[in-house]
């Protein structure tokens, strides 16, 4: 079996967010910050129809979290957890995801709301949001039904030492 796989880039997402102490930790908490996706030409034809959606899906690159940590402690509380029971980006496989706003594209543009990536992060898919795929029921959510709610900006505790 492969231990390791290669991506292609197919673009970069942007925001008015430069580093991580300040950034909204999710969608649902960016407060409706704006941002666009920038599709290289290539990947162009692969966005047909897709304005026709209210969100997307962006699938990208952690590529300024700091090193893989199994256990962490995510900002919505102050006990570790397993990393693979958070949404923080040290993981092994620095894949983040966000479900986000579209506002409209233009060419290989996409204008976005509800932005929590950081400027300039590498973009590696995007898919259409369907409720009837992507929404479910859940009656627990693990150390999350016991959240800290005032933590909504991130900090740097999953930087990148310099």
């Amino acid at each position: 079996m492969k231990d390791k796989i290669s991506l292609r880039l197919i673009g970069l997402v942007h925001s008015p967010f430069t580093e991580q102490p300040g950034t909204p930790i999710q969608p649902s908490l960016a407060g409706g910050a704006e941002g666009w996706a920038e599709v290289y030409p290539e990947y162009e034809a692969g966005l047909k129809d897709l304005e026709g959606f209210e969100r997307v899906w962006l699938i990208y690159w952690f590529d300024r979290a700091g090193p893989a940590k199994l256990e962490v402690t995510p900002y919505l509380d102050r006990e570790t957890h397993g990393v693979f029971s958070t949404r923080a980006p040290t993981r092994p496989n620095k894949i983040g995801l966000s479900s986000v706003k579209l506002l409209r594209r233009e060419g290989c543009r996409l204008f976005l709301a509800g932005v929590d990536i950081l400027d300039n992060t590498p973009l590696l898919d995007i898919k259409p949001y369907v409720p009837d795929f992507d929404v479910f029921e859940a009656g627990r959510t693990g150390w999350l039904d016991k959240r800290l709610p005032e933590q909504v900006r991130a900090d740097s505790r999953f930087a990148q030492e310099k």
